[in-house]
């Protein structure tokens, strides 16, 4: 019963909001206390990121997703894929010391444990969101708004984000037991971006290569979000039942591991 108890994780939200509001509260805005510019660094550091790119993959290597593209067509389409990219990378990072940061709350207070890698999860949707709405409106003012597929944004937006939950609760509880994962991840996450078709196309993957490729669910992420925003690409049925397969069984995996493990949680804190 206390396994199936477990998954019931609304209504310990709704018990437990006040708390869970103040944690996403402090991850979002903890890292801008203090600083003159605040908030607006949210938005600086994307923006630079995406100018580096731009430098090194447009303007010094050449690379194009399209024939006719200008290095601002290049810059709309990498950060197409870098808003969904970005939130994720920056979620399950900070997953890796969800645990480990709040070891002395964890003593001092009883509540569920789960909230530590989703609230996690929480913040970054939250600047995705922000993210997503600074880029549509540019977008409009562009004149490169299309709204045919926008409403994609609602089905693949929740999607990838249970995916990245179920990842979440993975690390979170792995990185306990073995404190290298959370230096290993930084490999993994940079092999993983360039393994997802961010700041190159996907022409450019060799035929034999992609049924392997294609395995990559961010493979399939960034192409929908360029999908909804961009209108680029078409709308397959199959590969948004594949994403939402893959998004639940990585949640229920990750947050059952996570419930295993918890009780051992205070031999290693």
């Amino acid at each position: 019963m206390d396994k199936i108890k477990d998954f019931f994780i609304v209504s310990d939200l709704y018990k437990y909001r006040n708390l869970f509001f103040k944690l996403v509260y402090r991850d979002f805005f903890e890292k801008y206390v203090g600083s003159i510019l605040g908030l607006i660094w949210a938005i600086i550091n994307p923006l630079v990121l995406m100018g580096m790119y731009i430098l090194l993959f447009s303007v010094i290597l050449k690379i194009k997703f399209q024939h006719n593209d200008s290095h601002i067509d290049f810059g709309i389409y990498l950060f197409c894929g870098m808003i969904p990219w970005m939130s994720f990378q920056d979620s399950i990072l900070k997953s890796s010391n969800a645990v480990l940061n709040f070891r002395n709350l964890i003593h001092q207070i009883k509540f569920p444990l789960s909230f530590l890698p989703l609230h996690l999860a929480v913040s970054s949707a939250i600047q995705e969101c922000i993210a997503l709405i600074l880029f549509i409106l540019f977008l409009a003012w562009h004149g490169d708004l299309q709204t045919q597929h926008l409403w994609l944004l609602f089905i693949i937006f929740p999607i990838k984000w249970f995916f990245t939950c179920g990842i979440n609760f993975f690390i979170s509880a792995g990185t306990i037991f073995y404190r290298d994962l959370v230096q290993v991840l930084q490999i993994l996450m940079m092999t993983w971006f360039f393994a997802s078709p961010i700041v190159y196309p996907l022409s450019k993957i060799p035929k034999d290569w992609l049924l392997f490729y294609n395995l990559n669910p961010f493979v399939h992420f960034v192409a929908y979000y360029r999908l909804a925003l961009l209108n680029q690409g078409t709308l397959n049925i199959e590969t948004l039942i594949y994403l939402s397969f893959s998004s639940i069984t990585f949640f229920c995996f990750g947050l059952s591991y996570f419930h295993k493990k918890k009780s051992q949680f205070g031999l290693y804190l």
